[in-house]
């Protein structure tokens, strides 16, 4: 449900706005990048919120902020309104509700946190494999604005319940253990981490994490926002770019599994080469050549990319970190990943409308994939305190 303010459910929505207000593409790409920005700031609040408060009343709130979010995007009337609104998406869908949900499979599953967080990041999988072709038909059929109605209707119909009824605190506050009692998958020979905010940061593991979200949400986001634009340059037609984000959510939901299962037996940052090799792939395949096999592979290789980055940041602080502070430290790699949504279109639409297309971007993020994976075989492990 956090979809609306994914960059995947976005954009669906970009060209008809682009096409009703008027303004250029690059307009819309700075207003995404400052609305993002705007809309992450909470984030390092809302995380300590959780560790004080609890999971199931910030949810609550967050999911009433994002249905009002949607309501907003339906009466957007300019360049200021839509900033604003993106602001609103970004900031309860990601910096909140996003935050809020992962933080909760942490805090139940420690041992077989890999393939817990993975099991519950399906859920945005499944959600960027429905949401586009649905948005897609109600833009359709009533219009964007109408379709963002409807979009907020679903939202407070769906997660509202499931916030009030679901999100609760570790399980040890109801006499309960965590990973549902199950054993470990792999033989436990440490106590689990308990590292405050400020320690964390001062950590290469945690600047590691931070990277590889930062890079990969960076990329993935300028894609996935201009991902019409880019199939359109492929030689690749609308319906048949709506089937494709279908093939990058089943891969995603492929990968965030395969790789969390392999959290659950190999450190996070063993690997963090995996999701970067494939992130350069991914920039390099538009390069390489164009038509509807490239695309698709393209798209396969990008699900691929967000499914293994996804796994590694869900679980990756909580293994390094542990859970008396998770939220905090949650909060502030969220700073630093969503920067790269925010700031990850800019390049793309400056490249694609001073040169006429987005070669230039695509070869910047393919030597900066490489040079990640490079620099994650010399980041050792944080040394767990007491």
């Amino acid at each position: 449900m956090t979809l609306p303010g994914q960059t995947a459910g976005v954009s669906v929505f970009i060209d008809p706005i682009i096409d009703e207000l008027g303004i250029s593409r690059t307009t819309v790409s700075v207003a995404y990048t400052i609305g993002t920005l705007a809309g992450i700031l909470p984030a390092p609040v809302i995380g300590r919120w959780i560790d004080r408060r609890g999971p199931r009343i910030t949810g609550t709130i967050i999911v009433v902020g994002l249905a009002a979010a949607c309501l907003y995007m339906a009466v957007v009337q300019s360049t200021t309104m839509l900033l604003l609104g993106f602001a609103l998406l970004r900031g309860t869908a990601i910096g909140g509700l996003s935050l809020a949900s992962q933080h909760i499979v942490n805090l139940w599953f420690v041992h077989r946190r890999g393939i817990a967080a993975a099991a519950a990041s399906i859920g945005l999988a499944a959600g960027s494999m429905a949401f586009p072709p649905l948005f897609n038909s109600l833009i359709a059929n009533y219009g964007w604005r109408g379709a963002y109605l409807g979009v907020a209707a679903l939202i407070a119909t769906t997660m509202l319940p499931i916030a009030i009824s679901s999100f609760r605190d570790r399980p040890e506050k109801y006499g309960m253990t965590v990973d549902a009692g199950l054993p470990p998958i792999a033989r436990v020979t440490a106590k689990e981490a308990s590292f405050t905010r400020a320690e964390a940061l001062r950590t290469g593991a945690f600047w590691l994490l931070c990277a590889i979200g930062f890079l990969t949400n960076a990329v993935g986001t300028a894609l996935l926002l201009n991902h019409f634009s880019i199939m359109e340059a492929m030689r690749v037609d609308r319906s048949e770019a709506v089937t494709v984000l279908i093939a990058y959510a089943a891969v995603q939901a492929a990968f965030t599994l395969s790789t969390g299962a392999m959290l659950d037996r190999y450190e996070p940052r063993r690997l963090v080469p995996f999701a970067m090799v494939l992130l350069a792939l991914t920039s390099f395949l538009p390069i390489a050549g164009q038509g509807v096999l490239v695309g698709w592979v393209y798209a396969m290789s990008l699900g691929a990319t967000y499914g293994s980055q996804q796994a590694i940041s869900a679980a990756g602080f909580a293994h390094y970190f542990g859970r008396d502070h998770l939220g905090a430290i949650r909060g502030a790699s969220f700073v630093f990943g969503i920067s790269g949504a925010a700031f990850g279109p800019l390049p793309f639409a400056f490249s694609v409308d001073m040169t006429g297309s987005y070669l230039a971007a695509l070869v910047v993020s393919l030597a900066s994939a490489l040079a990640c994976a490079t620099a994650s075989f010399y980041v050792s492990a944080p040394k767990h305190t007491a």
